[in-house]
């Protein structure tokens, strides 16, 4: 339990080194920071030890987990057997007619449709706004940023800025770090499904570990936000926030089935074609430094050269001495590629079920090097010449790693008990 507890404060020690203020002054108010790690732990102990709140991660991991059998009826009257029909011949032994792509994968695109839905309706603007309000009053941020970090529990990170898009092109530098910084530590709702499912061999309560890493990374980033870079008075109170028409860019209901299919299908086919060049990439890359000499009796790899960097990462998170290796390895190939090839490896790795569940903290997050490009042709283009988009997102990063540090170090403390 040591090695966490130490990890947590580690992370937030580093958080000040991407602070633009080098003189760090003890009258500065670190109220925001102190209620910030206050309000994780209580949120942990709930989610760990509450009967009422466990119930209700379980509820939701079951609910989400039932959109995948949803979508296996679209693919198999679509693709037959090879959307999870039944085989129309034996299979031979040790055969496996599972087919990622069109057996999983397309959750994302029922996902999207219903995120539509609900924004239409405007029931996840409401809640949003009503946990946003939370987070106004325990970090001291405005509301509109409240509602938007509240939002990213739900969206992908460029659709939850949409809340607030006549507010982009005038947001002070410390709010772009923020939204910047939730992008690179939380994933979206229409993905969730898709790595509990590849998951659930090994783990079947993966969905609520998901669940429970993207509330608390949230929690996260405004913890290293508030350290990193503190809230500036700009002059935005945020008084205008009921003048967000949530949900009125798709017209009517079918614009937003329509809109919300349509966007899933897309989303769809770019983890397909990312996920076919990046493992061939991968293994075109393993193929070059297998000409390499051995180290320590094997081959050289791309996963071992990041997992090397990533070895105290995983140590910190208090990690089995057996298990270290392996994990680093899959936290390095999480931020050298993406999270979806991490959770792969994840699901092939001979570790303990221990280590399994707090290396999902670890790698349930968008951050990665092909997601900063992702992220700032996103917002740009959400906020044409708004500089401190690209000018912030190298710290960003950093700010994301260190939050998805505070995530998995405060979660193997409590797994220690």
């Amino acid at each position: 339990m040591l090695k966490p507890i130490i990890g947590y404060f580690l992370f937030l020690v580093a958080a000040l080194w991407l602070c633009e203020e080098r003189d760090i002054k003890l009258s500065r108010n670190w109220k925001p920071v102190l209620f910030g790690v206050l309000f994780q732990i209580a949120i942990v102990f709930a989610f760990t030890n509450l009967p009422i709140c466990v119930s209700v991660i379980e509820v939701a991991a079951r609910g989400v987990m039932k959109l995948k059998d949803a979508t296996i009826e679209g693919t198999k009257f679509c693709f037959g057997y090879i959307g999870g029909g039944d085989l129309p011949f034996d299979l031979k032994e040790n055969g496996n007619g599972f087919v990622f792509a069109f057996q999983v994968l397309p959750t994302v695109i029922l996902v999207s449709a219903l995120s539509a839905i609900l924004t239409y309706l405007r029931i996840l603007p409401f809640l949003a706004k009503i946990i946003g309000y939370v987070f106004k009053v325990v970090f001291n941020i405005k509301s509109y940023m409240g509602m938007v970090a509240a939002a990213k529990i739900f969206v992908g990170q460029l659709e939850a800025p949409l809340l607030i898009k006549h507010k982009l092109p005038a947001l002070p530098k410390s709010e772009i770090f923020i939204i910047l910084a939730l992008a690179f530590t939380t994933t979206s709702a229409s993905v969730m499904p898709i790595y509990a499912s590849v998951l659930t061999p090994i783990c079947p309560d993966a969905m609520k570990h998901i669940i429970i890493s993207t509330v608390l990374g949230v929690i996260s980033v405004l913890i290293i936000s508030a350290i990193a870079m503190p809230s500036e008075n700009d002059g935005i109170d945020g008084s205008h926030l009921d003048e967000i028409e949530e949900g009125s860019q798709y017209g009517s209901f079918m614009g937003a089935v329509s809109k919300g299919l349509s966007d899933g299908l897309f989303v769809w086919w770019s983890i397909v074609g990312s996920l076919i060049g990046m493992i061939a990439l991968i293994a075109l890359i393993n193929y070059i430094l297998a000409t390499l000499p051995d180290y320590a009796g094997s081959p050289i790899t791309l996963q071992r050269i990041f997992g090397f960097f990533m070895y105290p990462f995983a140590w910190l998170m208090g990690i089995a001495d057996q298990d270290l290796s392996a994990v680093s390895q899959i936290i390095g190939t999480k931020m050298a590629v993406n999270e979806t090839v991490a959770f792969f490896d994840l699901a092939k790795a001979s570790i303990s079920s221990d280590s399994v569940v707090k290396t999902i903290y670890a790698i349930n997050n968008f951050g990665n090097f092909s997601c900063i490009g992702i992220t700032v042709g996103g917002l740009s283009a959400l906020a044409p010449g708004k500089k401190s988009i690209t000018e912030l997102v190298g710290k960003a990063f950093v700010a994301g790693f260190l939050a998805t540090g505070l995530t998995a170090t405060m979660m193997s403390v409590f797994f220690a008990f």
